[in-house]
């Protein structure tokens, strides 16, 4: 057994494990290399809403699951190392903001073969930076990674799913559909921290003011001259039985874009790590939205799981209406190039 260098997701740190580098929370609390994680600081850290740490750990090199076998990981380091060590231009430092915020979300438990191709993570990167071309986009961006780093991340989660899986769904105007994605919770900054961080169960008023976020988004977005963005914002948690919020609207009739971008942030909800609750893996997340067919379209779910390869384990809910679950899990289907659209 020796020290090793293991990214870990928070709820996997050990008591003991030494911090692998600084971190700055959001609180601005600097936590130095070499710290030792206390029960105190692994609340800290949860309180900060940080998903993952780079830990000093003793285990054997060939358990270490993210940096040695996760080959989604892997990719991204390797782009990290390979296409951040440049001069300090802007694009430069945006790439490495990328790649890093990357690398806390994306892992093959939850990914799948989603990212399957280093070409389509220099494509989302691309995007990325396109979609924070602008100051007023850009300041939006980092004022949200500094005030709700959850959110931010979410968000992030959302923009490379949701774009992924609207590439792969041929919908019209990718760039816009991929920032709207990307600033679809903008609204967050609209609500108090004081609501935002609680990890004990809302009370109805504070539910409710939760809900604002999709109008303040949509405000926020309009005040800064991105009225096309503003309705990603407000619409993304309504549903196809009309019981969404804030308009009570029928899914289907605001548009492909917007029925997945129900669909990923319900996804990326339920398996991202919270405070208060534990991840659910992304097969039973995309179980349980499939059973909740009232409220998700199924298509657009399904299409998740083949893009993902990640199937949950009733098959026979993934059988469509005229193709069954065989052909969607065969590897000739599941290897979908970026050369050519499906």
């Amino acid at each position: 057994m020796k020290l090793i260098l293991k990214r870990k997701r928070i709820q996997d740190i050990l008591l003991g494990d030494y911090l692998g580098s600084d971190i700055v929370l959001a609180d601005k609390t600097k936590l130095d290399k070499g710290t030792v994680v206390t029960a105190a600081l692994l609340e800290q850290l949860k309180h900060n809403r940080v998903p993952s740490v780079v830990v000093e750990t003793e285990e054997e090199e060939t358990a270490d699951l993210f940096s040695k076998t996760d080959r989604l990981q892997q990719m991204i380091q390797q782009l990290l190392e390979k296409e951040t060590d440049h001069q300090a231009t802007y694009k430069r430092s945006m790439e490495k903001h990328f790649y890093t915020n990357l690398s806390y979300i994306a892992f093959e438990y939850r990914y799948g073969k989603l990212l399957y191709e280093e070409e389509s993570i220099r494509f989302l990167k691309d995007l990325y930076i396109k979609s924070l071309k602008t100051m007023g986009r850009s300041s939006l961006w980092h004022m949200l990674e500094q005030r709700d780093p959850y959110a931010f991340i979410h968000s992030l989660d959302v923009f490379v799913i949701g774009t992924m899986l609207a590439y792969h769904m041929n919908v019209v105007q990718l760039d816009l559909c991929a920032t709207g994605y990307l600033f679809h919770d903008i609204g967050k900054l609209e609500i108090s921290r004081e609501i935002l961080d609680k990890t004990s169960t809302l009370t109805k008023e504070e539910y409710e003011i939760v809900q604002t976020h999709t109008v303040k988004g949509e405000t926020l977005l309009h005040q800064t001259g991105e009225p096309l963005l503003g309705r990603y914002a407000r619409s993304h948690h309504e549903r196809l039985n009309r019981k969404g919020y804030p308009d009570g609207a029928y899914l289907p009739e605001l548009g492909m874009d917007l029925q997945i971008l129900a669909v990923v942030d319900t996804f990326s909800a339920l398996t991202l790590s919270r405070t208060y609750r534990e991840v659910l893996p992304a097969a039973e997340a995309i179980q349980l939205m499939l059973e909740m067919s009232e409220a998700y379209p199924k298509k657009i779910v399904k299409k998740l799981a083949q893009l993902m390869h990640i199937f949950p384990n009733d098959k026979k809910t993934l059988q469509l209406d005229d193709v069954m679950l065989d052909k969607y899990t065969n590897e000739s289907y599941m290897e979908i190039g970026w050369k050519q659209k499906p």
